[in-house]
């Protein structure tokens, strides 16, 4: 059934689904651990953030994608996804300490965090999904009244 985080109905093997998810962590995991010894220049202020907004972004979006074509959709099993994507991010982070010439940022991690939510948002959005409860009238009344 839609919605309980269950399968339901035929979909492609489970491994051909995340194999993307897979390949991309991969790739995340193989560039943090290149060393940098030379500070590089960006092009523009706020260029590294950018970087880790879409790298971590492209992995939220693999992730729901694996989820919502696997027949796993709720909104429970789409914030576990995000969830996992972004800690991912954070320990990604903590993979760069010990990295020579990489520095561990919060921002960086903030910067995934944001990524990984607005892709994965912008996918189920374009799929009528929804990651937030609607309320009715009655239980904004009552929200409103307390």
């Amino acid at each position: 059934m839609i919605g309980n985080g269950k399968k339901t109905g035929k979909t492609p093997a489970g491994w051909v689904l995340w194999l993307p998810v897979a390949l991309w962590m991969v790739a995340i995991f193989t560039l943090s651990g290149i060393s940098i010894q030379d500070e590089r220049v960006g092009f523009f202020r706020f260029q590294d953030k950018i970087i880790h907004l879409l790298e971590f972004g492209a992995l939220g979006l693999l992730v729901v994608r694996a989820a919502y074509l696997g027949g796993f959709r709720s909104r429970r099993a789409y914030w576990w996804c995000i969830g996992l994507a972004i800690l991912y991010g954070a320990l990604d982070e903590l993979h760069q300490y010990y990295v020579p010439g990489r520095t561990v940022e919060l921002a960086d991690v903030a910067a995934d965090g944001l990524g990984v939510f607005l892709l994965a948002w912008a996918y189920l959005a374009s799929r009528g999904e929804r990651l937030f409860h609607k309320r009715s009238k009655s239980e904004k009344m009552e929200f409103i009244t307390r």
